[in-house]
């Protein structure tokens, strides 16, 4: 579960008790409708919050030994809350990749985490000596998030 939710959690069955008129003064809410509000909070809780992709054992693996959570923010991937780089949350629905030099291709992604000092000079981002087959392990899972 993401410390967010754990907070959230904690502080929907730990916090003050509210009022159904605290967060919508101007509206009454029924106690159907706030039980099932409580419900679907209380599901949530449950369940670790909202359906995210889980990366695949390899790539869960390949991402935690070559370090990548601690510049990058990675859904699915424990403590991956890195902020140095950017967030790889929403790489499926991204159009460009490096401030919009590159079209969002596998090819261009290949060749960007095999070699990111070839695609964009100074880059921050280490070479990390991933394999052909690290870089496609990598790449299926970040079409998923």
């Amino acid at each position: 579960m993401t410390k967010l939710l754990q907070f959230t959690c904690f502080a929907l069955t730990s916090g003050p008790r509210l009022q159904p008129t605290t967060f919508f003064p101007g509206l009454r809410k029924s106690p159907a409708s706030l039980a099932g509000i409580a419900l679907v909070l209380f599901v949530f809780c449950i369940a670790g919050g909202a359906p995210s992709a889980n990366a695949s054992p390899e790539a869960k693996a390949l991402l935690l030994e070559k370090g990548c959570g601690g510049c990058h923010y990675i859904p699915g991937v424990e403590d991956a809350y890195g902020d140095a780089g950017p967030s790889l949350k929403g790489m499926k629905t991204r159009k460009r990749l490096l401030g919009g030099k590159l079209k969002n291709t596998p090819e261009n992604m290949k060749a960007w985490l095999m070699n990111p000092g070839s695609v964009k000079s100074g880059t921050v981002m280490p070479n990390l000596g991933l394999t052909n087959e690290d870089a496609d392990i990598m790449i299926e899972y970040f079409k998923k998030i």
